[in-house]
């Protein structure tokens, strides 16, 4: 029974632990598991000063989500504007390409593309 409970309880921590780290909590994890815990004693006795760093800790995680989101909203901006400038120089190419073009035989025409896309 015993060594149940022990699986258990390690799998539980290995999913909190988990899913700490996909949420980049691990260190205020840790902090709110060891601080009262091993420093009992300081922390009682400053347990304002404790609670302040652990908040402290959160707001850095809270900081670092915010610092993500903006740069993943940045690139999507990015990535749409540069979309919209390959549109209208491909929709420039079709136009002068219509314009000044010679037809294919099969109708249509020949607009380069090469220097357009990035393989990288």
């Amino acid at each position: 029974m015993a060594y149940l409970m022990l699986g258990i309880v390690m799998i539980f921590l290995s999913i909190v632990f988990r899913l700490a780290a996909v949420f980049r909590l691990t260190i205020p994890l840790l902090y709110a598991l060891i601080v009262p815990t091993v420093f009992h004693e300081w922390y009682h006795s400053n347990q304002q000063l404790g609670d302040l760093i652990g908040y402290l800790l959160l707001a850095a995680v809270a900081l670092s989500w915010v610092i993500s989101l903006v740069r993943k909203i940045r690139g999507i901006l990015l990535r749409r504007r540069e979309d919209k400038m390959l549109e209208l120089i491909m929709l420039n190419r079709m136009r002068e390409a219509q314009m000044y073009g010679e037809p294919e035989p099969d109708g249509g025409y020949k607009i380069r593309v090469d220097d357009l896309f990035d393989d990288n």
